[in-house]
Formats: structure tokens, sequence, C-alpha cells
């Protein structure tokens, strides 16, 4: 209920800042996405996963945090490739967006960099 009300009070003083000082909202709407963002992975999302980090299994929690970092990147990367889109910096949002998609999949190799080596030794002892 929080989050509906910082949202209604932030879109009042919004468009009291475009009504008196139009160049200024850019500037002021582009701030506000991000403290907005900041304010829910901290208050929301850090609390709402950090429970779940003691049901999963420990063998699962490096896959387990890898997903969920995966998740909100590409999250936080489609809100902020609308807000650049809005701004019509079209070929900026389209890099940030392959910039990110490339940082997930440089992760998620990393990560499976074990199990590469060990199918790989497999299949060399089957040929």
């Amino acid at each position: 209920m929080s989050v509906y009300v910082t949202i209604i009070l932030a879109f009042c003083l919004l468009l009291l800042v475009k009504e008196t000082y139009p160049r200024l909202h850019s500037i002021i709407y582009t701030i506000y996405v991000f403290l907005f963002l900041t304010y829910l992975v901290m208050s929301i999302v850090v609390p709402f996963v950090s429970q779940y980090f003691s049901v999963v299994p420990v063998a699962l929690l490096p896959v387990f945090k890898l997903l969920l970092f995966s998740v909100l990147l590409l999250f936080i990367s489609q809100i902020v490739e609308e807000l650049l889109l809005d701004y019509e910096y079209t070929s900026l949002a389209t890099m940030f967006t392959f910039t990110t998609k490339a940082i997930i999949l440089l992760a998620w190799l990393q990560h499976m960099k074990q199990f590469y080596e060990k199918f790989f030794s497999v299949l060399g002892l089957l040929s």
C-alpha cells in the first residue's frame, strides 16, 4: 500500500514540476525513476527474497542467487530501456539491453564452467 501512495504522491509532484518548470521535468522524472527502483529493491525485493534463502537447499543456492540476479537485472534493464525510449535514445536503449544480456550470459557461463569441463572430458572419453 505504501508503494501506491508513493507512486501517487510522486505523480502529483511530477505534474506540478511539469507545469511550473517544464525544462526540469525530464531530469526530475529520471531521478525519481532511479530512486523509486532503489526503494522497491531495498524495501520489498531484498526482504522478500532473503526469507527464501533459508528454504533453498545449499546445493542449489548459487543457482538460485544467479537466477534471481538475472531476473532483477532484466527487469531493471527493461525499465531503463523504456525510459530511454521515452526520451528517444533508441540506440542507447538497444546498447543497454544488449549489454545487460551479455552480462547475464557471461555470469551464467562463468557459473557453468565446471559443468562444461566435466561434460567435455566425458565426451573426450567416449570418442
